[in-house]
């Protein structure tokens, strides 16, 4: 047989150290404990450990019965307050609505009466000099013609045989 010389390993030994599993060990049991702080009333309440132990009987439920009038109590004043408050908020938005549309009411005519002041303000156009064929040249500005006064004519009367709208 060959002469086996059996020395020091190469490789390291797979696996986890003892240091680092305890490492992992230390962040999982801090982990734990926050969690337990955060959840673990509601944790005890589901499984009914750490509840004090009350006495049964008439006793007991007059402990509990002001407790839970006052929650009742506490729960209608907070839904009349939030039905206020909602009522408040629509009386509020209609009242916006409204104003909004006042302001483009008086926008579009604030509008309407810059483009009078400006038409005013400005001169009539001069009447350019130059040839009969220029295109730029502007026609002399006229007065717009008197309104015609229109009278109804009058209707003519029936022939004595015909009927009359009224017959009818």
């Amino acid at each position: 047989m060959a002469d086996l010389d059996i020395g020091p390993l190469d490789r390291r030994r797979r696996g986890v150290s003892i240091g680092a599993f305890l490492a992992w060990m230390l962040i999982a049991a801090a982990a734990g404990a926050v969690g337990w702080g955060i959840y673990g009333n509601e944790v005890r309440s589901q499984l009914g450990f750490g509840q004090d132990q009350t006495p049964s009987g008439p006793s007991a439920s007059v402990a509990t019965a002001p407790a839970n009038d006052d929650l009742v109590a506490a729960v209608k004043d907070l839904q009349a307050s939030e039905k206020l408050t909602a009522d408040q908020l629509e009386a509020a938005l209609v009242l916006l609505n409204a104003q909004q549309a006042s302001s483009k009411t008086l926008a579009y005519s604030l509008a309407a009466l810059s483009a009078k002041v400006d038409a005013l303000e400005r001169p009539p156009a001069p009447a350019a000099k130059g040839t009969v064929g220029e295109s730029t040249a502007k026609a002399p500005h006229r007065a717009p013609p008197p309104p015609v006064a229109i009278t109804p004519e009058p209707e003519p009367a029936p022939a004595p045989g015909s009927p009359t709208p009224r017959d009818q």
